[in-house]
């Protein structure tokens, strides 16, 4: 019971989170990187990695009431069980690793940070789009680095669609999140993009306890997010 209850919490989160961001402000657009931000070639960069607060797992989508949600629980519990148990953040990692090597490309002095505070924890920054709505601008002489790159991996393993507790499709392959650049001294991003990535399983799916379909379409979705960050950086 404690693993169905931990998903209903989950549930009640996100939907109150939905919520909250639906009345709040215009969202941020995909920011295409500004080369002209590395023209000083003393430039110090400085990459910050935030891992998913879960372990890999189906993410349900449309279901849409507490009763819906407990029986796509159900129907996906033995996918989670394998998933959750096979597969780790170290592939994630190495997508931390892609974009310090992309941004060492643009500039010699790049470095992994490691943040003081969580981002939600930070003051809010009023600003226009185009400007992050925290404030990180303390970081500069904190960290001692000139602009803020992060990766945010915000879901990964799965992703199934359902009208209520109706299925629409097979589970997929999936991973989210976003990276985004911060010029230190305006708070302005230099860089702000949002991936998704869900790939369909060929053939049949629902093969427990190894659901090699499903785990190869999650690797694939990987692959994908790695190509999009390097056409991005």
């Amino acid at each position: 019971m404690k693993p169905l209850f931990a998903k209903f919490k989950y549930f009640v989160v996100a939907i109150l989170a939905i919520t909250l961001t639906a009345c709040g402000s215009t969202p941020q657009t995909t920011v295409a990187l500004s080369t002209n931000v590395f023209a000083n070639p003393d430039l110090k960069v400085g990459v910050a990695y935030i891992e998913p607060a879960s372990q890999a797992t189906t993410h349900i989508y449309g279901a849409g009431c507490l009763l819906c949600y407990g029986v796509a629980s159900a129907l996906t519990a033995q996918l989670d069980t394998h998933l959750k148990s096979n597969i780790d953040h170290s592939e994630l990692e190495n997508i931390k690793n892609l974009v310090v090597e992309r941004y060492k490309l643009k500039t010699k002095n790049v470095s992994l940070v490691e943040l003081p505070v969580p981002v939600n924890k930070m003051k809010k920054f009023k600003g226009e789009l185009g400007f992050a709505n925290k404030d990180f601008r303390s970081l500069k002489e904190k960290l001692d680095i000139d602009v803020l790159v992060v990766l945010e991996i915000t879901e990964h393993g799965a992703f199934r669609s359902f009208s209520n507790y109706i299925p629409n499709g097979d589970p997929q392959g999936h991973i989210s999140g976003l990276v985004y650049g911060i010029d230190l001294k305006t708070n302005a991003y230099v860089q702000y993009m949002k991936f998704s990535e869900t790939i369909q399983p060929s053939g049949e799916w629902d093969e427990p306890p190894t659901f090699p379909s499903v785990t190869t379409s999650y690797y694939q979705a990987l692959e994908n997010t790695k190509q999009t960050i390097t056409e991005a950086i």
